[in-house]
């Protein structure tokens, strides 16, 4: 299910001068694109994508996350995110 934010919300001056300078250096035209790039931006600090499902997965521990969707037990080994699965509970 897709939720839609609202389209319209108040920046400061100064937020809009931030917003303004990174459409520019995007090369983008709207102040929409700009914020659903800061919002993967985001998303990427706080979640890693699940090498098993591909769904977002939590960051629980500095180098292991955790899939909701899949339960896969996720973790960083050399720089890479390796999964494993949990056992189903019954």
């Amino acid at each position: 299910m897709i939720e839609r934010a609202p389209n319209q919300f108040e920046l400061s001056p100064e937020e809009q001068e931030m917003v303004d300078l990174l459409k520019k250096e995007m090369g983008v035209s709207s102040t929409h694109e700009v914020m659903q790039a800061l919002m993967r931006q985001a998303v990427q600090r706080v979640a890693i994508t699940c090498p098993n499902c591909g769904h977002f997965a939590r960051v629980t521990e500095a180098d292991q996350a955790e899939c909701t969707s899949c339960l896969s037990i996720i973790t960083l080994s050399e720089d890479l995110w390796d999964a494993s699965r949990m056992p189903k509970l019954k």
